[in-house]
């Protein structure tokens, strides 16, 4: 006679499966460098904004922002190799895997040393102090935006090892020096801040710190065994791979640069139009309210190459029903936990920054509404990601970019800050949400009817 499975064991296997366990196992060394990176967020502030005063706390709460820009510099090529290795991974080909890593490397070395130079121009010639709402702090303001500009630069080959570790499924080994980056970071903005620290010391900690442990990651990958060629590629193959990186690479570059311009623009155009005062106000909702996307990225970030490796695999069924769950959970998670952030905002603000600030609810309710739209086009981006779907998102990104910063900036001329959320979410619907609606199906059977 036949055996079964325990109904339950069945049930479970079905439910998460050898994939799912992935997920849930980088997902935890993720909630660990996440629940880091939120510890340095939040308990870094009140220390800050004690030392430097509101109108140099905006200051650096606007240059550390900054540093998103280090996730789009690379021109995508982080991205696009993280797809190549998951799809080459899937096909179990290691020597396909060495060698695209090889030539990511070599890019992305050159893209840095492109950079540099635009870096220092940027740091001599920008007047940081005007733009930064600081007009009788010129040298400091200079040293802070020149630490920003060039941690920048450095991240841009010491990101890539995160994006290969993910590639191969161990997203787990990057995760791990990424808490350590940000623990060390917290402990060393803490420690400047309680001495006092001038701004440009306390930017320079805040941005530098986290690349040490990129650093550690990227010698770590380097002495794999497993990631040395072992059969060199034809100068052929090396061309083509190369070209495979360079061309969704640079589609990456321009999602990343769009949602860079939409999402990033807010504190600098608050420092312009408003001053740093209303811009420090503002990055503490703006900081509150980050922390629901900060917690759905704990399966993001594992779920986009472990997608990949599924298509690469011809496994729909899988990829649909993961889809399903996935977008469910990001809705109702970021429901529930902006519902509490709206109601308990004084509360939470004053055991934070030790003081009330004033906000109105308008603005609480748009930030609100923004979490639970993000998080559920951000399940549906981590597929059309993983799948390649690029010149679909390419269109919508970039009219939601233009749309968004110059929403933004009459708003923030006209109307102040309280409606800038409300132009997200506006913007989001017309741009995004509205086209996905329309063409949902020719976008599915497109993603299922081509090889990876």
């Amino acid at each position: 006679m036949a055996t079964t499975s325990p109904p339950s064991a069945t049930a479970r296997n079905l439910w998460m499966g050898s994939r799912g366990r992935r997920i849930l196992h980088t997902g935890m060394w993720s909630f660990i460098a996440k629940g880091c990176a939120a510890a340095n967020l939040f308990i870094s502030v009140p220390f800050v904004l004690r030392s430097l005063g509101p109108e140099q706390f905006g200051a650096w709460a606007t240059l550390v922002s900054l540093v998103t820009f280090a996730g789009f510099l690379d021109f995508g090529f982080g991205n696009g190799t993280m797809n190549l290795i998951a799809a080459a991974n899937g096909r179990q080909s290691q020597d396909e895997v060495a060698t695209i890593l090889q030539e990511s490397r070599r890019t992305l070395v050159c893209v840095a040393l492109c950079l540099t130079p635009i870096a220092a121009l940027a740091a001599l010639l920008v007047p940081w102090n005007h733009m930064l709402g600081m007009p009788g702090a010129a040298m400091d303001g200079r040293i802070a935006a020149a630490t920003v500009l060039f941690s920048v630069v450095f991240a841009v080959p010491l990101n890539l090892a995160n994006r290969v570790q993910l590639g191969l499924g161990r997203g787990d080994r990057a995760f791990r020096w990424q808490a350590a980056g940000q623990l060390a970071a917290l402990a060393g903005v803490v420690t400047c801040a309680i001495a006092n620290a001038p701004l440009s010391v306390l930017t320079a900690i805040s941005v530098a710190t986290p690349l040490l442990a990129s650093l550690a990651n990227t010698y770590s990958l380097s002495r794999d065994p497993d990631l040395v060629v072992t059969t060199q590629a034809s100068p052929q193959e090396r061309s083509v791979i190369g070209r495979k990186i360079r061309h969704e690479g640079f589609m990456f570059f321009v999602l990343q640069l769009a949602a860079a311009l939409a999402f990033s623009a807010d504190l600098p155009l608050i420092s312009i139009f408003r001053g740093a005062a209303e811009a420090g106000t503002y990055a503490i909702v703006q900081r509150l309210f980050s922390v629901i996307p900060l917690a759905l990225s704990l399966i993001w970030a594992p779920l986009w190459p472990i997608y990949r490796q599924a298509l690469a695999v011809g496994d729909h069924a899988w990829v649909v029903s993961t889809l399903r769950r996935s977008l469910l959970l990001a809705v109702v998670f970021a429901a529930a936990g902006s519902t509490i952030l709206v109601f308990g905002f004084g509360s939470i603000v004053g055991l934070w920054v030790h003081h009330p600030i004033a906000v109105p609810g308008i603005m609480l309710a748009g930030f609100a509404c923004w979490c639970i739209m993000e998080a559920s086009g951000t399940a549906i981006a981590t597929f059309l990601n993983a799948a390649s779907v690029m010149r679909y998102q390419l269109i919508t990104s970039c009219v939601f970019a233009t749309l968004c910063v110059g929403g933004k900036v009459w708003v923030v001329a006209h109307l102040g800050i309280n409606w800038m959320p409300w132009v997200t979410v506006t913007t989001y619907c017309v741009a995004s949400v509205f086209p996905l609606l329309w063409f949902r199906k020719r976008l599915i059977s497109g993603v299922f009817s081509r090889e990876y």
